[in-house]
């Protein structure tokens, strides 16, 4: 069995534990036996759980970005986002409420960073790098606070919100 199968095979075993089971509660041997693989199969394909679902996220995240190339707005890309999340209810929930090593908001928070760097070519001022983390990490725990209160409120209130909190030295990496 390849690296490539084998790290597949975990991450589906990931996916399908993380729709009962809370990422605090999840074992790296309920990993291993769900993806039926051995102890050491594991950790040459990764070193932790915490690993798995960092690309866990990475990889649901890049391929949003990927089938819909056309999202050029964070307001379109927030839509999709949460649109995801909501087909996928019981996952999110699962990883929401954990707030340690490689949390869930911690991954939001830094590709919300890096998303606004993906549409903006221009070099930041030191000023604007700090304003886009602060709203980073912003926009990562509301959204966080949206799956734990249920996914409300509404969408179009969420992002309306949002958008007031969005200093005004950054506001044309949003438009």
């Amino acid at each position: 069995m390849g690296k490539s199968s084998v790290r597949e095979r975990i991450v589906q075993a990931c996916m399908e534990l993380l729709n009962t089971t809370s990422l605090e509660a999840l074992r790296t041997q309920d990993l291993i036996d769900q993806a039926g693989i051995s102890r050491s199969s594991f950790y040459r394909a990764f070193p932790d759980k915490y690993a798995v679902v960092t690309w866990v996220y990475q990889e649901q995240a890049e391929r949003l970005l990927r089938e819909m190339p056309e999202l050029r707005s964070w307001k379109e890309w927030t839509y999709v986002l949460h649109a995801y999340m909501r087909e996928h209810k019981a996952f999110f929930r699962n990883i929401a409420g954990y707030r340690g090593q490689n949390s869930f908001c911690d991954f939001l928070s830094h590709y919300f960073y890096g998303n606004a760097l993906r549409f903006h070519k221009k070099p930041l001022t030191e000023e604007q790098k700090f304003a886009l983390q602060a709203f980073s990490l912003v926009g990562a725990n509301a959204t966080v606070e949206w799956i734990m209160n249920g996914f409300q409120p509404d969408d179009e209130i969420l992002v309306r919100y949002l958008d007031a909190c969005i200093p005004s030295c950054i506001r044309s990496l949003y438009e």
